[in-house]
């Protein structure tokens, strides 16, 4: 028996990320053979470990090195445990009402206090909460990584503080003589001094999926062997909810982010051509408090309500399935609309994960860049070019997608041929 310490999220306000997660988890137990399987969220008791002392090192590696042997060293003088399976869930935690987002100050302060407290933990191995964990992961044979979608710096170096956390924690893996792997992701690292981080940790890996030839070219280039390297599709794409719910033609879904570069003016110029054409515009998003303060805005100054209330990625993906087509700049809004044969017209923000994974499954419509000029005009057009219906989408639908859904069992099924 195989036994695998799979990490995943598992506490989210995304919507996105719980179905990636909960189908992950599926593929994993569904797909790979005489495994024993403990699924973890990210590690806690390990936010001493922070990215900006890596920046301020002449030799980061040699640091990080340095820290992960303490922490093996320590493990090893743990007692041990047995390695079992366990009742696993996803948290989805959201406020419907954003009511979270509305104290920036007290979030200010909240960050502060954080930046003290790794601090202070700084001076300790590992905190008490990660020991259990610790011990569980001693004893596994696999550690599997399954990071939330985006592997990513964020904005800065201090914003690298996941990242570095759970490399320290597959380096630790790596030294206690498990096999590690890395799948179900898409790659975003902008700062040296991670990139290398990265690469140093993810070449002693035994394998590694990415969700496009975006992210595998960003590995290539960072470093990493490309023998390692493969690719399929995100795990949420698994996503089952047939029978489709009735679909109301006169509904069409939409939502932006604060990465895409647009005006009230140009927001009214959409719903109002969409009113035009006998539509009624929902706001629908995968990441509720995230989108909360756009959504405000969006609903005082045109009228646009929310597609409703959901309780998890199935019940949000059958109010998706419900529109005539949905506009969407969120990764996962556009992909459980697909998978409830829902034509999408994609927005890419600031990155490119949208485009990576749509260029992977052939779909029909090319992701509009935001960050490009008169993207809006060319969005007014692919509303006509989708009501006049100038694409094959009954091809997409039939044919491709569900190749694509076929697909993501790679993310897992590799592991059935490595002893």
């Amino acid at each position: 028996m195989k036994k695998i310490f799979l990490i995943t999220k598992l506490k989210t306000t995304n919507t996105g990320n719980e179905a990636l997660s909960q189908e992950i988890i599926k593929l994993f137990k569904n797909t790979v053979e005489n495994t024993i399987i403990n699924v973890n969220g990210r590690p806690s008791g390990l936010d001493g470990y922070m990215p900006s002392l890596l920046a301020k090192s002449s030799d980061p590696i040699a640091l990080f090195e340095n820290w992960t042997d303490k922490i093996v060293n320590k493990i090893k003088k743990e007692p041990r445990v047995a390695f079992k399976e366990n009742n696993w869930s996803v948290q989805l935690m959201f406020d419907e009402t954003g009511s979270s987002l509305s104290n920036k100050k007290f979030n200010k302060i909240k960050n502060s206090l954080k930046l003290i407290k790794r601090y202070f933990n700084s001076f300790f191995i590992y905190k008490n909460q990660y020991k259990k964990r610790a011990a569980t992961l001693r004893e596994a044979d696999w550690l599997i990584y399954s990071g939330a979608g985006e592997v990513t710096d964020g904005h800065s170096i201090n914003d690298a503080s996941v990242i570095v956390r759970q490399l320290v924690e597959i380096r630790v893996a790596q030294k206690l003589g498990l096999k590690t792997a890395a799948v179900n992701q898409s790659i975003f690292i902008k700062t040296d001094v991670i990139k290398n981080i990265l690469t140093h940790v993810y070449n002693k890996m035994q394998h590694i999926v990415v969700r496009g030839q975006s992210s595998a070219k960003c590995l290539i280039e960072f470093g990493i062997y490309k023998e390692l390297i493969n690719i399929a599709p995100d795990s949420a794409i698994n996503t089952d909810i047939l029978p489709f719910p009735e679909r109301n033609k006169n509904i069409v879904g939409f939502n932006i982010t604060k990465d895409v570069k647009i005006s009230d003016e140009e927001i009214g110029s959409i719903i109002a051509y969409l009113k035009q054409k006998n539509k009624r515009v929902v706001f629908c998003s995968n990441e509720v408090t995230g989108d909360a303060k756009i959504f405000r805005n969006i609903k005082e100054k045109f009228g646009v309500h929310s597609i409703g209330k959901h309780e998890n990625y199935i019940e949000y993906t059958r109010q998706l399935a419900e529109c005539d087509f949905v506009i969407s700049t969120r990764v996962h809004t556009n992909m459980l609309a697909l998978v409830s044969n829902t034509i999408i017209i994609p927005i890419e923000g600031t990155d490119f994960r949208l485009d990576e994974l749509l260029t992977g499954f052939e779909y029909p419509i090319s992701v509009l860049k935001s960050n490009e000029t008169k993207w809006v005009d060319q969005l007014l057009r692919e509303i006509d070019n989708v009501l006049q219906n100038k694409y094959d989408f009954e091809e997409f639908f039939t044919v491709k997608l569900p190749k694509q859904i076929s697909k993501s069992a790679n993310n897992s099924i590799w592991l059935n041929d490595i002893n």
